[in-house]
């Protein structure tokens, strides 16, 4: 997507800067000026389409983020991963144990795009080669969901180790758990299989190909469909299923 801002932009003009263009970065979202899964110019490039301060656009941005239509990561850029504000209680959804799922899709945003990207940086043959391995065996049509977690859960201890950091892999192995608790959780949604092993694919060609960036933003977008596909599942079940979903094991 260029930087350019696709549909008008009215001039911003009153007392409560930030909120009007929060107000209008939300009806821009609504009607899908951005999708879900677009990531926004940069910042820089939004205040000046906006007609408004660095300072209020960032504010602006927090504003939209905290209802729930954007998610910043830091150092690859902001995206759209809803067009309805969410409701108030979304975030307390999902459960592990004591902890939400969105508490360990935060961390593991940090924890696996800077893994992807060491990963990429520094990963042998023979690691690639069972990388790789892992891919072809997720690819299996017959393979039952919970080997399917079995081998997720392999892939990511894979690139972790592939960093050669031992704090990022005791870090990973500590929430390992988590992650396979949650996965087996929501493996069954509708299409969780096949766009976890697209994400998983898209991880894997970059880390391979040496491409850091590219590993980066793949773990990152790894994550953010998971999310949605979470949330979009619960928008339709009414909430029905996120009781199920956040039951403790």
């Amino acid at each position: 997507m260029s930087s350019a801002i696709r549909g008008g932009i009215e001039p911003v003009r009153r007392l409560k800067v930030a909120d009007s263009v929060a107000e209008q970065l939300e009806r821009m979202i609504s009607r899908g000026d951005f999708k879900p899964g677009d990531k926004l110019p940069p910042e820089r490039v939004l205040a000046d389409q906006f007609g408004v301060g660095r300072s209020s656009m960032r504010e602006a941005i927090r504003v939209v983020e905290v209802n729930g239509l954007l998610r910043s990561d830091h150092g690859v850029g902001v995206f759209v991963v809803s067009n309805s504000r969410r409701t108030s209680d979304l975030s307390q959804l999902l459960v592990l144990d004591e902890f939400t799922v969105p508490e360990l899709f935060e961390v593991r945003i940090t924890l696996e795009r800077d893994s992807a990207g060491l990963a990429a940086k520094r990963i042998t043959a023979d690691e690639a080669a069972e990388l790789q391995g892992i891919i072809s065996g997720m690819a299996d049509p017959d393979l039952s969901d919970e080997a399917f977690v079995s081998l997720d859960a392999d892939l990511h201890r894979a690139i972790a180790q592939a960093t050669k950091n031992r704090l990022l892999i005791k870090l990973h192995s500590t929430i390992e758990p988590l992650f396979v608790d949650y996965s087996h959780k929501v493996i069954t949604l509708p299409g969780r299989r096949e766009h976890a092993h697209a994400g998983h694919c898209a991880i894997v060609d970059a880390v391979v190909g040496r491409r850091v960036r590219d590993a980066r933003t793949a773990a990152v977008r790894h994550i953010r469909d998971v999310e949605r596909d979470i949330i979009a599942h619960l928008g339709q079940s009414g909430g029905e299923n996120g009781q199920d979903l956040s039951a403790g094991r």
